[in-house]
């Protein structure tokens, strides 16, 4: 790398290269990035894969492509409490000297951050202000909107990560226009770019066959209201030839809660549960199933967000059944590139569901439309360029 290069430091995430959708983000955006010319560097602070359990590939200088370190100097959690805040301590230390370091190779770094956390951002708006690099945050949720159990630390966190991120950010990366205007109350329009969800569309291939027609939901079983309105709409159809496929994880009590309502359900028989699939057999689902359904809330929460499933399911060419809430009433037209209940309401959300039954081949064009749309606007090929470009600017 010549000292001309741009040089993107990317930080606030630990335990790459494994992970759910923020770790999926952050190698894309890197991978994108890399495409474009720019030269990148993930930077975990300390390991989170169990001790004890050596994985090869934590021990590679990268991962598909993407360069990554761990500044602890170990990739695995400790056992100990003792050991896992001294890993903590160490890891941040040794943060600034290797964004230090990379200054001094490529006087053109850029400290990119995504975080949960306020006070890792105050760390990293010091660390940048030290070496006087920009700091751009990568802003992906509205985290005082989540309706989950927390305690007033983490309360108290998120009120100052939503109300002053932006504040203390040279450029934000914002995954959403709710995220965006949120962002331009405290910092300059032209600082900030949304990034919305971001996939690598040509890994999306398979060769499987379906054995019959089914509709296909993807989440974490923590959205449990999202699942049961899904299957309650489902259970309005008064037709037996499609089945619902369910690929969900969690913790054993959401899973058992899952089960549950499944089996409660009139049409349990038609209804299937995956968990912890590779990712290759989750693709084959989605390019197998008839439609990809993923609806939005009429919440701070989901107009802020941008799931990544739906990159995936452009991805795959098939028609993603939604809400015309949110980000997905910005990027999709009902009948033209999705289909989408104008409300968040179960009957209105099974008209949609049986208009796929209907009329299949019309379901089929809509998903290559929305495969065309999503090339256009969620491929991190493209994407890369245009973040780039941002960032030199």
């Amino acid at each position: 790398m010549n000292n001309t290069s741009m040089m993107v430091c990317f930080a606030g995430t630990s335990g790459f290269p494994f992970g759910l959708a923020q770790v999926e983000r952050q190698k894309l955006i890197s991978k994108g990035l890399i495409k474009a010319g720019a030269a990148v560097l993930i930077i975990n602070r300390y390991g989170q894969q169990p001790e004890g359990q050596r994985q090869e590939l934590l021990h590679a200088p990268e991962f598909e492509g993407v360069p990554f370190v761990y500044a602890s100097g170990n990739p695995y959690r400790p056992n100990s409490f003792l050991g896992r805040n001294l890993a903590k301590l160490k890891g941040m230390l040794n943060e600034f000297f290797i964004i230090r370091k990379q200054k001094k190779q490529a006087p053109q770094t850029v400290l990119l951050v995504s975080t949960l956390s306020f006070y890792n951002i105050v760390y990293y708006k010091l660390v940048a202000s030290l070496l006087r690099i920009p700091l751009v945050i990568d802003n992906v949720e509205f985290f005082s909107a989540m309706k989950i159990p927390k305690s007033r630390l983490v309360k108290w966190d998120n009120y100052l990560y939503d109300t002053y991120v932006a504040a203390l950010a040279d450029k934000v990366v914002a995954i959403s226009h709710f995220l965006a205007d949120m962002a331009a109350r405290k910092i300059d329009r032209k600082k900030i770019l949304q990034i919305p969800s971001i996939v690598e569309f040509e890994k999306f291939k398979s060769t499987a066959k379906a054995t019959e027609p089914f509709f296909l939901y993807c989440g974490h079983a923590g959205y449990f209201e999202v699942i049961s309105f899904i299957l309650s709409s489902y259970e309005k159809i008064n037709d037996e030839s499609y089945a619902l496929y369910l690929v969900s994880n969690g913790a054993d009590w959401e899973m058992k809660r899952l089960k549950g309502r499944i089996n409660q359900s009139p049409k349990s028989s038609s209804i299937k549960l995956f968990s912890r699939l590779p990712m290759q057999e989750l693709i084959d689902l989605y390019m197998t199933s008839q439609a990809l359904l993923i609806p939005l809330r009429p919440t701070e929460q989901d107009m802020a967000r941008f799931p990544h499933k739906i990159g995936e399911y452009c991805a795959a060419k098939k028609v993603i059944l939604s809400t015309s809430i949110g980000e997905v009433a910005h990027f999709f037209k009902d009948g033209e590139t999705a289909l989408l209940s104008e409300n968040y309401d179960e009957e209105a959300f099974a008209a949609k569901m049986k208009e796929v039954i209907e009329e299949p081949e019309r379901a089929t064009q809509i998903g290559l439309r929305g495969h065309e749309l999503g090339l256009q606007h969620f491929d991190h090929k493209a994407l890369g360029v245009k973040l780039k470009s941002f960032l030199g600017e």
